[in-house]
């Protein structure tokens, strides 16, 4: 291996090495005692539609005049300051809650808001055992609507209390082919001015529909618009928070074009107030996601907002406002439909709604990755799943026949620097000769490189291809619902986070990590032996110590997945390097012997 090839191997492994260190410089301290911390309290998308509305309406003083009725002697209940005379009166109500259960989920609606409340998807547990809540229990429901009263008053249907028929913790299961409906409503004034909003529930689907009924909403919404809002983020179900929050982003789809949002610091608060027709909003964590989608016309814009927050232990969490806009076009009787989807990050389960949703499974460097992540690797995953249920045993086979499409340049890479190795002695005794003139030195290296048909880089090539495959594993691994908490044997227990086998009392220095990863030592092992196998020059055995070693510690922080992934693929290469060494010994030997009875039949023949 001569100086270039080293230089290759240098900057391929400070690219690996940045990425790495990129993905992973928030990590915070693996503590299996840990309890999670809940979200801190933060600035709800009310408060920055008020700032904002605030701007375009002017608001009443004087919120007792001549209501929508045309008689203010009606008005016999003190006004509130909040909502005024026409929504004051719903303040206060009864607060009745329903259950819903289906196959995929349990679900819980309740009066204050007409709101979803509770939402535990079914098959899938927190990093410490309990059922999957998607809905943070304090923060009050979802799916609200928002406008600005004809008072002036921005009304929010969260803190109102609906009416509805069903008693107080009825429950109702959806089975089969069945269709369930909760009607909630809100009788503005005895003249037909109501909001009604309608939920339609299927079995054996993430997906539930609502509908939003305005009848003479002339009477009071004063802009002819309004909003479906989903208010927070969805709450944390990993262990590392600081995982769940790079994952955390919002989305906007309109026409072809899709709008990523991702809140990167607390400091830097992002909005996007957009017009024009919209397919569907959503946010998402790292495995779960909702969207809120239009079902006829397209919603006439969304407004989203995002906030980051500092959690303990360097965590970190971001929470997402996400709403679609909604011109009123009938001021009599105006209703529009919207389907919710609630429930995993699945490709499949996305992709076969046929509206583009599994464009919000992002990856590192997306516009390179993607394409072999969604098209190749999560493809060639889930077909070998249907026949094999151990995702171990998925990533080593899937090692397997990286390693045989690989085979060609790994063989190539093997020739060339075999062949530098032979030319060692010449390229030594031309550095010595011109070593007063690096530009001629540098020229006759390359016209013996010519000569030999010799590609310099040529040993960096297989490293250089294994790139792309690594950070598209690194997405599917930590980010594809399949993975999570899957068992593979001995100690790995969740191919989808690092595999931790000893917690130490201090942190490594440099790398920022207490513990050690077994699969990310055993990955480190057969680098070095790879490493010795391959590098002969004393000169260069500095590389053969100190690569492993910086790999095995970066690699640590990653999904145990991932590291089985390198750990065999590196173990196939051990082993195809020794044949191929065993092979060429073999065939010199046999040469040799072929030599020698040749010389001992010319000489009986000189005789």
């Amino acid at each position: 291996m001569d100086r270039n090839s080293i230089i290759g191997f240098v900057l391929i492994g400070v690219i690996l090495i940045g990425w790495l260190y990129f993905q992973n410089k928030n990590t915070p301290p693996v503590n299996k005692d840990e309890k999670k911390t809940e979200q801190v309290n933060q600035d709800s998308l009310k408060k920055v539609q008020e700032e904002q509305q605030k701007k375009q309406q002017q608001v009443v003083q004087d919120t007792v005049k001549k209501n929508v009725t045309g008689d203010t002697s009606k008005v016999t209940q003190p006004v509130s300051e909040k909502y005024g005379a026409l929504f004051g009166k719903f303040e206060k109500g009864e607060d009745k809650v329903i259950i819903i259960e289906t196959d995929k989920y349990h679900a819980e609606f309740s009066t204050k808001g007409g709101s979803l409340i509770k939402y535990e998807v079914k098959g899938f547990n927190t990093w410490d055992g309990f059922p999957v809540q998607l809905l943070y229990l304090d923060k009050g429901g979802e799916l609200n609507v928002l406008f600005n009263s004809t008072e002036g008053k921005l009304i929010n249907t969260k803190d109102l209390y609906f009416k509805s028929t069903y008693k107080a913790w009825e429950r109702k299961d959806v089975r089969g082919n069945e269709e369930f409906k909760i009607v909630f409503e809100m009788p503005i004034d005895s003249n037909g001015a109501k909001i009604t909003k309608t939920f339609t529930f299927k079995n054996d689907t993430y997906m539930f529909g609502v509908e939003i009924g305005l009848d003479n909403s002339s009477k009071y919404i004063s802009n002819y618009e309004y909003q479906l809002a989903w208010e927070n983020s969805l709450k944390l179900t990993e262990f590392r928070s600081d995982g769940e929050g790079g994952h955390a982003q919002a989305f906007a789809e309109m026409g072809d074009e899709l709008e990523v949002l991702d809140v990167t610091a607390k400091d830097e608060p992002v909005k996007s107030d957009l017009n024009g027709q919209t397919n569907w909003v959503s946010s998402r964590i790292k495995y779960f996601s909702v969207f809120l989608i239009p079902d006829g016309k397209k919603a006439d814009g969304s407004y989203i907002t995002g906030n980051y927050f500092d959690l303990p232990n360097n965590g970190h969490e971001k929470n997402y406002s996400i709403a679609l806009k909604m011109a009123i076009k009938n001021d009599k009787s105006e209703k529009n439909k919207f389907n919710v989807y609630l429930g995993p990050v699945d490709y499949e389960i996305l992709k076969g709604y046929d509206m583009n949703l599994q464009s919000t499974m992002r990856f590192s460097l997306d516009f390179l990755v993607r394409p072999i992540a969604q098209y190749a690797i999560l493809p060639f995953f889930l077909f070998l799943h249907k026949f094999i249920s151990n995702w171990g045993i998925v990533i080593i086979i899937f090692s397997i026949v990286m390693k045989v499409v690989l085979t060609p340049f790994t063989r190539y890479q093997m020739k060339s620097m075999k062949k530098m190795g032979e030319l060692q002695p010449k390229m030594n005794a031309m550095k010595e000769k011109y070593k007063d003139d690096p530009q001629k030195q540098q020229q006759m290296l390359m016209k013996l490189y010519k000569e030999e048909k010799i590609n310099p880089a040529g040993g960096c090539l297989p490293m250089l291809l294994q790139l792309p495959i690594l950070y598209a594993l690194f997405g599917v691994f930590s980010s594809t619902i399949e993975l999570r908490q899957a068992y593979f044997g001995l100690w790995i227990h969740d191919l989808a986070v690092p595999d931790v086998i000893l917690q130490l009392p201090f942190k490594i220095p440099l790398f920022g990590v207490d513990y050690l990863s077994g699969l990310a030592l055993l990955m480190g092992v057969t680098m070095f032996i790879q490493q010795k196998m391959t590098v002969k020059d004393p000169k260069q055995m500095a590389m053969v110590y100190i690569m492993p070693i910086m790999l095995t510690f970066l690699f640590t922080t990653l999904p145990a997945g991932l590291n089985l992934y390198y750990f065999m693929f590196n173990l196939l290469s051990i082993i195809e390097q020794y044949y191929i060494t065993k092979k060429g010994k073999k065939a010199g030997e046999e040469g040799a012997v072929i030599v020698k009875q040749e010389q001992i039949l010319k000489n009986k023949g000189k005789k």
